[in-house]
């Protein structure tokens, strides 16, 4: 694991997008953390001992048309608050299982990288970065016949293996941050991306929608950042 530190001197760096503010919280939640302490009330816990199992059981059931493995074809994310602007587009590849009584796997062994491009503080920050390893937890989404709904974290989320590698561009060129835990990022200076990085993928508060074999999971109601849109495919 390598972090490499670099100090770029603009205003905006440290504000927080998709989701995630300079304190590293996110919409409520408390963000993965070194110390792997739980997240707010109304949001995953990011403790790494208990992992899916205990988060299954209080998952209850999935809506049935969300039950399989999907594979995704990308993110796209827009965004303008805070004083920052931008967008991220990429981040095929990773692949996510859905049991019925909610438990969930998030695999982003196969992802390819997400290219970023925002605007804070006058300076231009651009790159590209990517996940790897795996998330477990489960998902609250009351059985349905409808195909759209709310999807909600439930129980503990294992984010301990996570971990993010990220390759600037501008204004600073080279690897920054080379398959580092999501929680050392988190705390070790995130806002060189402008925090482009969404440090709770996948598994956060999201509408769903599904059709025929294709699902995608976006931002709550009201809301145009936190994490993008994902697009899956059944796989």
């Amino acid at each position: 694991m390598r972090i490499t530190r670099i100090v770029v001197v603009a205003a905006g760096l440290t504000l927080g997008l998709a989701g995630c503010t300079s304190n590293g919280s996110l919409n409520g939640s408390t963000a993965p953390s070194a110390s792997g302490s739980g997240g707010a009330s109304g949001g995953p816990s990011t403790g790494a001992s208990t992992g899916a199992s205990s988060g299954a059981s209080a998952a209850g059931v999935a809506n049935p048309c969300l039950v399989g493995n999907w594979k995704s074809t990308g993110v796209d994310m827009t965004f303008d608050a805070g004083g920052a602007r931008g967008s991220a587009s990429g981040g095929g590849g990773l692949m996510l299982t859905v049991a019925g009584n909610g438990a969930t796997v998030v695999d982003f062994t196969g992802m390819q990288p997400v290219t970023f491009t925002t605007t804070a503080g006058g300076t231009e920050i651009k790159g590209q970065f990517a996940y790897g390893g795996k998330v477990n937890g489960a998902v609250r989404v009351p059985a349905s016949s409808t195909t759209t709904g709310v999807w909600k974290p439930v129980g503990t989320t294992d984010w301990s293996t996570l971990t993010v590698s990220v390759d600037m561009i501008s204004p600073v060129n080279g690897r920054v941050f080379d398959h580092v835990k999501i929680a050392d990022f988190a705390s070790a200076g995130g806002g060189q991306t402008g925090g482009s990085v969404d440090v709770q993928p996948i598994l956060r508060e999201a509408t769903y929608e599904c059709s025929g074999n294709t699902l995608k999971l976006g931002p709550p109601a009201g809301t145009t950042s936190a994490g993008g849109t994902w697009i899956l495919q059944r796989a």
